[in-house]
């Protein structure tokens, strides 16, 4: 009952949170949250994996803020994040979230 309270608040949180800051650009620690939020809210996983994800897209979108980021850059980063993101699920997780590539893709990109 405690997770679902919490993932409704969360979900409340960053409804709000997105329409109050629909004219300005979200961080990057508003963006890596959001993700993670998304992906413990699809697969289910518990608040130690939910902040360890959170801190992987906050460093993520940290990097792509960088003006000077090349192609290949951004490439190695999406290679590096989807193999962190493979590492830390199981075989049911990564089968769950490959059937949503809408997702997938938006988390590693």
């Amino acid at each position: 009952m405690k997770k679902f309270i919490a993932v409704v608040t969360l979900f409340i949180a960053f409804s709000i949170n997105a329409n109050a800051q629909d004219k300005y650009e979200l961080s990057s620690t508003d963006k890596g949250t959001k993700e993670a939020a998304m992906l413990t809210e699809y697969l289910g996983l518990n608040e130690t994996q939910n902040a360890d994800f959170a801190r992987l897209f906050i460093q993520k979108h940290t990097i792509l803020e960088d003006k000077m980021l090349t192609t290949e850059r951004k490439q190695e980063l999406a290679r590096v994040i989807e193999a962190k993101i493979r590492a830390s699920l199981d075989g049911n997780q990564i089968e769950k979230l490959e059937a949503n590539p809408e997702l997938f893709k938006q988390l590693i990109n």
